[in-house]
């Protein structure tokens, strides 16, 4: 994930300034049909079990917009999404106000109201309709030209028909407050803090609130010339008398890139999770997890094609048997058409290495909870345009385990092809 972030926010950064905005006073519209699966197989007890959800969907979208957006603008907007299984339907509503000298302050509203169901015999294993209320409201207010402060603050309520074990309705609220130093868009440095907390009517044990101070740095030349790295500590509390333990936890994101020649770069890609919990349970051991990736890229102004190896490792002190050994190799492509067309593909075969499994230790292969396996990854997206405003998008994520013990092996398969219309 932290390719693409940085790949989109170096995009976002450069064109930020010269991006065309949406036209004043005009109604925006889109209607779209499309088929989406989800499967994950796996064993249970010698037995064979599969999870699948597969579903066509017809979704269709209604807005009017007022105004220049990123200047004053207000859009509201009706969605709607009928499929075999499930259907939902939406309401949202923008403002943006600017205000002061030149504009150089901006006030924010966003609030959304949707509605899920599921139908009388639906392939998902357990249906249960919610309704999802969500507001936001943000201030951006420049101090100087180099200084500028964010305050927001975000709302989420969420009802389930039915309290299940796994569906609880809860109140979610998050509170921020940064500062941006930065000259321009495309580079900076954030840095804030973020406070949440987490209600749950029918479950005070698993309530909790979290401070998080977070940071980012960013710095974009071109697409190829770019450092990105974000880092937050977070402090979670849970109830004394709850199920679930207080913790601590640091993520930190890093991607990088640089030229070596005007066709060839270098990207490295590091994500890093360090949980540390007031109290180690069966359920919460700490641990410290890394996923990394260095790739040769090499770049055209249409096509980018990159390979390198990709590790990680999960160190716990306290479970050995959640300790692994990750190495594969990642092998990426991007494609862009003048004509309307954009392709991201990725796959990486790769082992991963449980120290606490020793294949043909009849004991050992009993008792531990994890085995070795090799996988593949693969990922794709596509867009592209069928007729004038008529685009064609796929999505598909492919991940089978072939375990060393063979009833662990496991496939997770996500795909989605839809033709959307904008109006």
């Amino acid at each position: 994930m932290t390719r693409v972030a940085g790949r989109v926010a170096a995009v976002a950064c450069l064109v930020l300034a010269t991006a065309p905005f949406a036209h004043a006073g005009r109604w925006l519209g889109s209607l779209e049909a499309g088929y989406e699966s989800y499967t994950e197989r796996y064993s249970i007890a010698d037995d064979d079990t599969l999870s699948s959800v597969d579903e066509f969907r017809s979704r269709a979208r209604l807005a009017y917009a007022a105004g220049l957006f990123g200047r004053d603008y207000t859009l509201v907007e009706a969605r709607a999404m009928v499929g075999e299984s499930s259907w939902d339907a939406a309401a949202r509503a923008m403002l943006t106000r600017r205000f002061g000298e030149v504009g150089r302050h901006a006030l924010n509203l966003d609030a959304e109201i949707m509605r899920r169901g599921f139908r009388e015999g639906s392939t998902y294993e357990f249906p249960n309709d919610y309704t999802r209320g969500t507001a936001r409201a943000g201030l951006r207010a420049r101090a100087t030209p180099s200084l500028t402060v964010r305050a927001e603050d975000r709302f989420e309520i969420l009802d389930y028909d039915q309290r299940t074990e796994f569906d609880y309705d809860y109140v979610k609220n998050h509170a921020s407050l940064a500062a941006d130093v930065s000259r321009d868009p495309t580079r900076g440095v954030l840095a804030g803090v973020r406070y949440t907390t987490f209600v749950v009517p029918d479950s005070a044990e698993i309530e909790y609130d979290a401070w998080i101070p977070f940071a980012e740095v960013r710095a974009f030349d071109d697409l190829h010339e770019r450092v990105l790295v974000s880092a937050s500590v977070e402090r979670r509390t849970y109830p004394d008398d709850g199920t679930r333990s207080s913790f601590w936890a640091v993520v930190v994101a890093l991607g990088l890139e640089w030229s070596l020649h005007r066709h060839w770069s270098i990207e490295m890609i590091d994500d890093l999770e360090d949980y540390a919990y007031d109290e180690e349970t069966g359920a919460y051991h700490d641990y410290v997890e890394n996923a990394a990736a260095i790739l040769l890229n090499f770049n055209t102004a249409a096509l980018q094609v990159g390979a390198g190896p990709a590790f990680g490792w999960l160190n716990s002190d306290t479970s050995p048997d959640d300790e692994y050994r990750e190495l594969g190799v990642r092998v990426v492509l991007e494609m862009m058409g003048g004509s309307g067309w954009w392709v991201s593909a990725s796959y990486e075969p790769g082992l991963r290495d449980y120290p606490s499994y020793q294949e043909g230790d009849p004991v050992a292969d009993l008792n531990a909870v994890f085995s070795d396996y090799s996988y593949h990854r693969v990922g794709l997206f596509a867009n592209a345009r069928v007729w004038q405003a008529l685009w064609l998008n796929v999505f598909l994520d492919y991940q089978p385990e072939d375990h060393e013990r063979e009833d662990d092996d496991a496939t997770a398969t996500i795909a989605s092809v839809n033709l959307t219309l904008s109006l």
